[in-house]
């Protein structure tokens, strides 16, 4: 009677169930989202608070966010960064995420006073948060699990563990896409439109590469690796085994606009690992790194205590680990709780680094893992499978009533609470009770006795498994503030915003060089002010805070008077100054002193004699001993010249004229008036994809200098331009564009667009 009802009313019946269906779809994932704005409550709902307070965050992440957003409110796509260490390119470093969809609307906001609003980037770590929470719901959905268990897994997944502790979005945003990834892999597993699936998992695997940071992105890489062999050999499939190359050609396509750029910087770059010299490309990331950077056995206390971690966190809190066992002990029969556990474990024995044979073996055996120095950051995978794991361990709620399981759970859990508290009390005694634990152990207790509670309620039939799961979820998210937000800085407390106020003062230093015509660089002789203070403020300096650096610029002796000379160091902020004859110009407030150089270079001059030299030692003396001669001549090493030196020059008397006319970060433009053949010299770093044009003309640059740029300009009036256009990038972004795109059309035209619903094989397909 019910389907011929329907079949009666299609104009009434219908559209009302696809209208309560669209509403339950969208309820709990408007939920997550309440849940996730009201979790985070010290940045949303106050302004007292701020997560960008870290010296690494402060002083680093933000600058290049400011950097990448006055570009792109000019319309300009950042590939450069003009400001440090003479310029460096910035889509290649990979960190500051350029080509990660997020970032451009973060980017995109208007300014307020010329920065980035504070309101904006609390929003955007919300923004993160959701999506990880969101996609690890929808992954526990497509496995079957109830909406209920799967807002349960991306709470997990999104507040606990490496997702909750690791504050740099750099490394957040490439793994909020893990649950995507293994979504779209299990899809093609089951035969859930292989194709599309396939190319799908390789989408979000590629965006996963675009979000900055590789550490990341190679454990991801590591684990869906791992579980395509598995299910290839299980299944004997070579059809599945030409899948997965489906989905590692569209993951390789889709990243190529982060991967090519980044390739080709590590070949001509110094990375600074934690090791007692910088390595370069072909070098690996030295062990004993690996072995500073492993998480100990004893983080194994941390699943449940928080605070007891040191590279990134392990904690789950007491409440989430039940669940975990729950799922363990009573659906291990189910496949996708085995994959999920043996995710679990091997993030775990993976992060535990040097302690773990086999975590050393893969350092040797497969390429590019020992550039993740990090073997901590593993975690992450650890951190997908618990929320899978609990995910299921709510579904299993249900069986708890009643059962031996259930009671044995239920008393081992509230027992290991009461247990803690007597050995806190014991601890707290036999100290004369005059130490103070961290409260937050305490917490953890607490939570033990009354997460046992509930399920021995759950077991005695006192409380429904909805109920149940509500309260256990309450419960777990109390957990969960006792790590993720809790280190927030207080704005009002001076001591954890020494980094924040650091690069975010002395406007009035700002506004005092806003006076002089650019382009001119700064230094700082005082440690008070954040490391790339010029930067964020939009001003070009010598030595900042990077990881990474071309290698030419790992030769000039940079912190000598007479070299910061050179590059146009014309302004030092400090107390005092070690600059030779500078002369004050101006006292800020905070008592902050700028000092101008009277020896400053301009940004771009002419020289007419080219010498070379076999060893860098020559090149300091130069500099060093004969900075004034340097007006009037370079020098080059043998092996890099373009032609012999002093190819068509000669000494001139008559004096040149030339003048930077336009100064963007790729496009610089500059008037020559040269009285005799010469070169004309910009002191912005030598890299490759920068090209010049003299009068509209192709010519060769010459590295000088050391890390300088060099053109050689006929006699007469001549116009000079330089504009970046590394065929790295445009090569990427259109294999990134061809791999998304591709992957897009798949999954729309593919032709069998549903099917039916098989519990069975513990998926929704929807």
């Amino acid at each position: 009677m019910a389907d011929s009802t329907v079949l009666s009313n299609p104009g009434h019946s219908l559209p009302s169930r696809d209208r309560q269906g669209a509403v339950r779809r969208l309820a709990y994932p408007l939920l997550l989202l309440l849940i996730i704005i009201a979790f985070f409550w010290k940045i949303t709902l106050t302004r007292q608070f701020d997560w960008m307070w870290g010296p690494d965050i402060a002083h680093q992440v933000l600058p290049w966010f400011e950097e990448e957003a006055r570009q792109i409110q000019h319309l300009q796509f950042p590939l450069w960064d003009p400001h440090t260490w003479g310029g460096q390119p910035l889509l290649a470093q990979g960190q500051p995420g350029v080509v990660y969809p997020l970032n451009w609307l973060l980017f995109a906001i208007p300014l307020v006073q010329g920065h980035i609003s504070v309101v904006v980037l609390q929003w955007y770590f919300i923004a993160i948060h959701y999506m990880a929470a969101l996609f690890c719901f929808l992954l526990c959905r497509d496995l079957g699990l109830t909406r209920m268990a799967s807002l349960v897994g991306g709470l997990v997944f999104a507040l606990a563990s490496f997702v909750g502790a690791i504050p740099w979005p750099q490394m957040v945003n490439g793994a909020v896409w893990a649950p995507l990834v293994f979504l779209f892999l299990l899809r093609t597993v089951r035969g859930y439109r292989p194709l599309a699936s396939a190319a799908l998992c390789g989408l979000f695997w590629g965006v996963s590469w675009l979000s900055g940071h590789h550490q990341v992105p190679i454990f991801l890489t590591l684990a869906a690796g791992a579980t395509w062999v598995y299910y290839i050999l299980r299944q004997r499939s070579w059809r599945l085994a030409g899948l997965a190359l489906v989905a590692a050609g569209f993951m390789f396509f889709t990243s190529a606009a982060q991967t090519l750029p980044s390739e080709e910087y590590g070949r001509i770059a110094k990375r600074w690992v934690s090791a007692a010299e910088p390595v370069g490309w072909n070098q690996p990331v030295p062990y004993s790194v690996h072995q500073q950077f492993s998480i100990s056995p004893l983080t194994v206390f941390g699943i449940v205590f928080p605070g007891m971690d040191v590279h990134t966190s392990a904690f789950l809190g007491i409440v989430a680990l039940s669940l975990v066992a729950i799922a363990i002990v009573c659906a291990w029969k189910r496949g996708h709780v085995k994959l999920f556990t043996a995710l679990l474990i091997g993030g775990f024995a993976y992060a535990l680094g040097f302690h773990n044979v086999f975590q050393g073996v893969l350092y040797a055996v497969v390429p590019f893992v020992e550039k993740a120095r990090t073997p901590a950051m593993a975690l992450v995978i650890f951190g997908l499978g618990a929320a899978v794991l609990a995910a299921f361990g709510v579904d299993e709620l249900r069986g708890l009533r009643g059962s031996k399981a259930g009671r044995w759970i239920a008393w081992s859990i509230a027992g290991f609470g009461l247990l803690t508290w007597v050995i806190l009390f014991c601890a707290i005694a036999g100290r004369g009770f005059g130490w103070a634990p961290d409260d937050r152990i305490g917490m953890t207790a607490l939570a033990g006795v009354l997460a046992g509670g509930l399920l021995f309620a759950l077991y005695k039939g006192k409380i429904g498994e909805r109920g149940a799961a509500v309260l256990l979820t309450g419960l777990m998210l109390i957990e969960f503030g006792n790590l993720t937000g809790y280190d927030f800085a207080d704005l009002k407390q001076q001591a954890r915003t020494t980094w924040l106020r650091g690069i975010r003062s002395n406007v009035d230093i700002e506004g005092f060089l806003n006076r002089y015509p650019r382009p001119f660089r700064v230094d700082m002789d005082t440690e008070e002010l954040g490391q790339n203070w010029p930067e964020y403020h939009n001003f070009d300096q010598i030595k900042a805070y990077l990881a990474s650096l071309t290698a030419n610029w790992t030769v000039p002796a940079f912190f000598e008077p007479p070299t910061r000379s050179l590059y146009g160091v014309r302004f030092t902020i400090g107390h005092e100054t070690h600059m030779p004859d500078a002369k004050e110009v101006f006292q800020a407030l905070s008592g902050m002193k700028v000092f101008e150089n009277p020896h400053a270079f301009p940004r771009a001059w002419a020289v007419h004699e080219l010498v070379r030299i076999s060893q860098a030692s020559e090149g300091h003396a130069l500099v060093g001993e004969h900075l004034e001669d340097m007006h009037s001549k370079a020098f080059v090493f043998a092996n890099q010249s373009r032609g012999p030196p002093n190819a068509g020059l000669k000494p001139c008397a008559a004096p040149d004229e030339v003048s930077v006319i336009r100064y963007r970060a790729e496009d610089v433009s500059i008037r020559a008036r040269m009285a005799c053949d010469g070169m004309v010299v910009l002191s912005d770093t030598y890299y490759p994809g920068w090209r010049a044009y003299v009068d509209n003309k192709p010519a060769p640059i010459q590295e000088v200098n050391f890390a300088m740029r060099g053109v050689f300009v006929p006699a007469g009036t001549h116009d000079i331009q330089y504009r970046f256009r590394p065929g790295s990038f445009y090569i990427g972004a259109a294999m990134s564009a061809a791999g998304i795109l591709g992957a897009c059309c798949l999954a729309f035209f593919s032709r069998k667009r549903r099917d039916a619903i098989d519990l069975d094989k513990e998926s929704r397909n929807n």
